[in-house]
């Protein structure tokens, strides 16, 4: 068993909490766009990352093809941030509600942090099932 099942929980439980850190940040932003659909489109990918996270958890051997795609959907989150950190960070300082693009901005970094932590995690539970047999197809 080692670290893998309790890291699968691990990332589990993250997953869920950066769901709904994610939630209030986005109400947080504005309750009328929220309400409005433009980033609902936003929260409905990454509503799949906990059910991965419970798969993973779950029946690592099985699943082990959905580490790959874990880690995948993370790396394309973090480059898609940082690349909009990057060309947004002076209309910050422009805006009229500054403290709550700071407070958004800080949320958004840390949760990116985390998400560095759990790609990891998913490559450490990758490498250890990547050498473990294809479940039988039960075919003939």
């Amino acid at each position: 068993m080692g670290v893998h099942r309790p890291l699968g929980a691990g990332l589990f439980l993250y997953e869920c909490l950066r769901l709904l850190m994610l939630v209030f940040f986005l109400l947080f932003a504005s309750f009328e766009s929220a309400s409005s659909g433009s980033y609902t489109v936003y929260m409905s990918s990454n509503a799949l990352f906990p059910l991965m996270a419970l798969f993973i958890w779950l029946k690592p051997d099985e699943y082990r093809n959905y580490t790959t795609l874990y880690m995948a959907g993370k790396i394309v989150f973090l480059v898609s941030f940082y690349s909009w950190e990057i060309f947004t960070s002076r209309d910050f300082t422009r805006d009229e509600n500054y403290m709550k693009n700071i407070v958004l901005l800080g949320g958004g970094t840390l949760i990116s942090l985390a998400d560095i932590l759990s790609v990891w995690g998913a490559w450490a539970i990758n490498r250890k099932y990547r050498g473990a047999a294809a479940p039988e197809s039960g075919g003939t």
